[in-house]
């Protein structure tokens, strides 16, 4: 059994407010007025700020974990949603249903960040050994860095809060340009490479390792090529990580299914087990297969798809993550998707799972794949061209996904010559889709290369609108925060 950080404080955080501080301010603004006096308070302080990302509540078809995966996936080239889903995946703009999802995102991730601040601010002040101490602000500003930055790349400009709020005017807050935003991820994430240990001793905590790597993302999203390729070097330096390797498909279950935990490539990932369990993988799944004993297949994909039928048969990931035909739970027999949803995704597998939402697969927000390939875009596009290491660590992620070990030369390999900056990171581009397929990764990588229209318009045939790039500001945050007005929201909304 998986240990998970358990958040069982999250009621009693809120629970010092008044009534009257309740009525004014909206839940993602409370705070809560009682001093911690122990470290069991300080780690319990911060353990409740995971609550909010994982899953709030136990509904398989809500929360968090499962939901806004979903709608960042749907975005993509490469599936469609179905459903409540459909306009998503067409483009046709946020109905009631998903502008509530989003507006639910949104409450999440200040849900977390005022949780963060509560621990940030409460934590200086209890008497318990400084290192840890250190650690648990630490890991507070890098939980916190995380919220702001899903917040940013979704929303744009979005209100700072840095302290926790003690009344109903300190709730409202006008939208903050996005890179004042982005300063205070990087100045929370340097924080947090210094103070948090090298290694953790608990499964879903972040170590430095965490920190500089996601560092080294927001570093390639702002296009600092430099920075992003000197974090990433320093996380492949450290050799705490490496690639799981693989010989047949099969074996990427060692790195995606619910019995793999602690892997040599994981940096930073949401723990979940059959008792806290995630269902992305029902949302994506067919209910009679060997995956899961559960699905509701919600997200499928299209053969027509060029990102579907472009993707090399021999590629293990591809014969992993997807599937059109497979072998009857009930029956035995091997079974062919219905026409409407010929291809679904069998990428976290769980074929005990208890219920529908209680999926042991964690899901992995940085693992170490990502890092390699984040130094080879970053090292290419401040050289002008692809480096030797930029290369190589191509290379390695393309290897192993063939069956090849991943430090060796193989006949997949991508040529060392022949390319430009702006080659090489289409290229990568690609690669990253492939590589991170349905890990809510595509649409922002689309997103910050601008290649959204082109990519969605050749993959699906649609043309994406400018104004669905970003999303509502939800009317609850314009209803209730005094400095954010009907004109202040995004565009096309």
């Amino acid at each position: 059994m998986k240990k998970l950080i358990n958040a069982i404080l999250v009621i009693a955080l809120v629970s010092a407010c008044s009534d009257d501080f309740l009525e004014e301010v909206p839940k993602d603004r409370l705070t809560e007025a009682n001093f911690y006096n122990t470290r069991e308070d300080a780690i319990a302080a911060v353990y409740a700020i995971y609550d909010p990302l994982r899953q709030p509540d136990n509904s398989p078809y809500q929360g968090m974990a499962c939901m806004y995966w979903a709608q960042l996936e749907c975005m993509s080239d490469h599936a469609t949603g179905r459903g409540s889903y459909i306009p998503v995946g067409q483009y046709q703009g946020l109905n009631d249903t998903n502008a509530g999802r989003t507006a639910n995102f949104w409450s999440y991730f200040y849900q977390s960040i005022n949780l963060a601040n509560i621990a940030i601010s409460r934590i200086a002040d209890v008497e318990m050994n400084e290192d840890e101490k250190l650690a648990l602000i630490a890991e507070a500003k890098f939980l916190r860095a995380f919220c702001y930055y899903h917040l940013v790349v979704n929303w744009d400009a979005v209100p700072l809060f840095l302290e926790p709020v003690s009344n109903a005017s300190e709730a409202s807050k006008g939208r903050t340009p996005a890179a004042d935003i982005y300063s205070s991820i990087i100045s929370d994430l340097q924080d947090a490479e210094e103070d948090l240990p090298s290694s953790i001793n608990q499964q879903g905590r972040p170590s430095a390792w965490s920190a500089k790597s996601l560092l080294a993302h927001i570093y390639l999203v702002r296009e600092n090529w430099s920075l992003a390729k000197e974090k990433a070097g320093e996380v492949i330096n450290s050799g705490q990580f490496s690639l799981v390797e693989v010989g047949e498909a099969n074996d990427f279950d060692n790195l995606f299914s619910s019995a793999a935990n602690g892997t040599s490539e994981e940096i930073f990932y949401l723990k979940f087990n059959n008792e806290i369990g995630n269902t992305w993988p029902f949302f994506m799944n067919w209910n009679d297969t060997e995956f899961s004993p559960y699905g509701a297949f919600v997200l499928y994909s299209l053969p027509s798809y060029p990102f579907i039928s472009n993707w090399d048969d021999d590629d293990l990931r591809k014969k992993y993550n997807i599937f059109s035909e497979y072998k009857s739970r009930k029956t035995g027999e091997i079974k062919t998707l219905p026409e409407s949803t010929p291809i679904l995704c069998s990428k976290f597998r769980d074929p005990g799972a208890p219920g529908a939402g209680d999926h042991g697969t964690d899901y992995p927000i940085t693992r170490y794949a990502e890092v390699l390939l984040i130094y080879a875009e970053a090292a290419a596009q401040d050289a002008g061209g692809p480096t030797t290491e930029a290369v190589e660590y191509l290379n390695m992620v393309k290897r192993r996904a063939y069956g090849y070990p991943s430090q060796e030369v193989s006949p997949v390999d991508y040529p060392t010559t022949g390319w430009t900056a702006a080659s090489f990171q289409e290229t990568i581009l690609q690669e990253r889709g492939y590589e991170f397929y349905m890990e809510g990764k595509r649409w922002h990588d689309l997103k910050r290369t601008n290649t959204v229209q082109e990519t969605i318009l050749s993959g699906k045939g649609i043309t994406v609108l400018n104004k669905h790039l970003l999303w509502p500001i939800p009317q609850s945050e314009i209803d209730v925060n005094e400095l954010i007005n009907q004109e202040d929201q995004n565009p096309g909304y």
